[in-house]
């Protein structure tokens, strides 16, 4: 029998009404934890499942109550066999829309492995019973490394509020040596930032800024914050000759350095990568049978040498040619530290 909390009083506590709901209550819950296509109940199943919790209840009661679930959007699929027996068919999230959720949790390193179960125990209890087997299952067989920060939601949390304040923040900045320390940026003296936006990227949290003296949008890692306040400073507005969406293209995708509008030549097997990297509309013009050339803005960098040099023959540059030389430049600056 279910334990009486105040939640949850003895049936013989309650009036009439009273106890009409809570049975209408657990036969729905009943239905969304027992219940999915591939496991179905029957009258006489549900009416022992309420007995178990010390609910006695009438069949035609329960045939009511699915009725009533049903004509308040509760989507109540009825097998009909011998026995009409029910499952839930829709509901808020569907199962593949769980997976997809935990799977984010599970990549997303900005959240804790302690955080990280958290969340999926909240997402595993929309399901049944039965689907919740396999979601346990599935997040226990693609875990990945996580951070040890456990404050991080609540700094996010914190930022969405500033935001909706439209008030400066201050925190703490630090990197972590080569010992685990933390070494603080500036002394441990705090930065106060008037904050933009925020974005999850390669699996990384970022708050966008606005620095007014320098007139530029300043990226900071979430996960390298400490002791951030809300301030009462108003925050400063970002002046319309400021694209932010040119700074987060530039910043997180090709690939933080100058820029340069790049000929590429590529292997025609390459063309889902392409595409995943530069977008859909990328326009392609045939070299020869097996390759095309792209004409791309990209940011020169060693991220984007490097980025390059993993696909060996397979992408070659064709202009500019000053590219061309820095990229051979490149190569052998690597290629001289081993003689």
């Amino acid at each position: 029998m279910a334990p009486t909390t105040a939640t949850n009083p003895p049936m013989q506590r309650l009036s009439n009404a009273g106890k009409n709901q809570l049975k209408l209550l657990k036969v729905l819950e009943i239905l969304m934890s027992k219940t999915d296509e591939n496991h179905t109940l029957g009258v006489k199943e549900i009416i022992d499942l309420l007995e178990q919790d010390g609910i006695s209840t009438e069949r035609k009661s329960i045939y009511q109550y699915i009725k009533l679930l049903e004509s308040h959007g509760v989507d109540i699929i009825t097998d009909r066999q011998r026995e009409n027996r029910y499952f839930i068919g829709t509901r808020q999230f569907e199962l593949p829309e769980l997976k997809l959720l935990i799977d984010a949790v599970l990549a997303a390193k900005f959240i804790s492995a302690k955080k990280s179960d958290v969340l999926i125990g909240k997402l595993i209890i929309m399901a049944s019973v039965h689907q919740s087997i396999k979601l346990k299952q599935q997040a226990i067989l693609t875990r990945r490394p996580k951070t040890d920060n456990e404050k991080i939601l609540l700094v996010v949390n914190d930022l969405h509020e500033a935001l909706a304040q439209g008030c400066q923040v201050k925190f703490k900045y630090f990197d972590t040596t080569v010992h685990h320390t933390k070494r603080y940026r500036k002394d441990g003296a705090y930065y106060t930032v008037s904050p933009v936006t925020l974005l999850w990227d390669d699996d990384k949290y970022y708050l966008i800024t606005y620095n007014p003296s320098y007139h530029k949008f300043v990226t900071y890692r979430i996960d390298k914050m400490e002791q951030l306040e809300l301030t009462a400073l108003k925050a400063v507005d970002v002046p319309s000759d400021l694209d932010l969406n040119a700074h987060v293209a530039q910043i997180f995708n090709m690939f933080g350095g100058q820029g340069e509008v790049v000929t590429l030549k590529v292997h025609h097997k390459l063309i889902d990568v392409i595409r995943e990297t530069f977008g859909n509309n990328v326009v392609t013009l045939p070299v020869d049978a097996e390759h095309f050339s792209i004409q791309v803005d990209v940011q020169l960098s060693p991220t984007f040498y490097g980025w390059l040099f993993t696909f060996g023959s397979q992408i070659t540059i064709l202009n500019p040619p000053s590219v061309i030389a820095a990229y051979k430049q490149e190569i052998a600056t690597t290629l001289a530290l081993y003689p």
